[in-house]
């Protein structure tokens, strides 16, 4: 009965030894031809290595050639050798590069100290006449002068105010204009520096100031008149301007609203 159940166990465990003996003889196997793989590829790329090294030094580029339309050897590269001009030539030391200096490469820039200009406030500026603006100041939108019957621009702002009414500089200034102008009438303009202008037109009078007459904000120039040919049809008035470098500006900005009636 021993020997029986002996026997049996027997005919199991030698299958499986088999087995694992296969299985062990099939893992070295794989190994082996796994180290043999790595071997033979390590040898292959010394060997490509080395050709590659033994022809790169006699490395040839073909480059095509525009004139004849087909390609050119250019072996390495070529050494280049500068042909001797003619007559004398003067040695330069060519062992480091030139540079050009800071001061022939940028154009010399001098300091420019900042001044302060007095330009004038035309905020400050008083009103011309005490009145009641009849025609106002347009340079975009027309509007309509009864003397010449259509409608048009205004450079400047028309102050309604009895004939003779005292007219005063806004600023202080120099009396730089006094004409007596075809169309617009007795005319004084002062200036106030710093590209300001006033205009002061439709006087009654040009024998209250001098050209070139200092006069200070509030003095008088003149009177309200009608000698305006252009505006004759208006009732008396000044025809005030204000311009800053040649551009007429509205009037109504600088002067003080309380002085005017709209």
């Amino acid at each position: 009965m021993k020997f029986d159940d002996f026997f049996s166990k027997r005919k199991i465990f030698i299958p499986v030894v088999i087995i694992i003996i296969a299985m062990l003889a099939t893992v070295g196997a794989w190994q082996y031809r796994r180290y043999l793989d790595n071997k033979y590829a390590d040898m292959d790329f010394e060997r490509d290595l080395e050709e590659f090294e033994d022809l790169d030094e006699f490395a040839r580029v073909e480059e095509p050639d525009s004139s004849e339309g087909g390609v050119s050897i250019v072996e390495e590269e070529p050494s280049i050798e500068a042909e001797e001009p003619e007559g004398d030539v003067t040695e330069v030391d060519v062992s480091q590069p030139t540079q050009p200096k800071l001061s022939e490469t940028k154009t010399e820039e001098k300091a420019v100290t900042a001044v302060k200009m007095q330009e004038p406030k035309v905020e400050t500026m008083i009103a011309p006449v005490f009145g009641t603006i009849c025609l106002d100041f347009s340079d975009t939108q027309l509007v309509y002068s009864k003397t010449l019957d259509m409608w048009t621009t205004h450079d400047g702002i028309d102050i309604k105010a009895e004939e003779g009414s005292q007219v005063r500089a806004v600023m202080d200034g120099v009396i730089s204009e006094i004409t007596n102008d075809p169309q617009w009438g007795m005319t004084i303009a002062i200036d106030h520096g710093g590209g300001v202008t006033t205009i002061y037109s439709n006087l009654s009078t040009l024998d209250m100031v001098t050209l070139g007459q200092e006069v200070k904000k509030g003095d008088v120039i003149s009177g309200v008149g009608r000698t305006a040919i252009i505006e004759i049809a208006e009732e008396p008035h000044l025809h005030f301007e204000i311009m800053k470098d040649g551009k007429n500006l509205d009037p109504k900005i600088y002067l003080p609203k309380q002085s005017l009636k709209r």
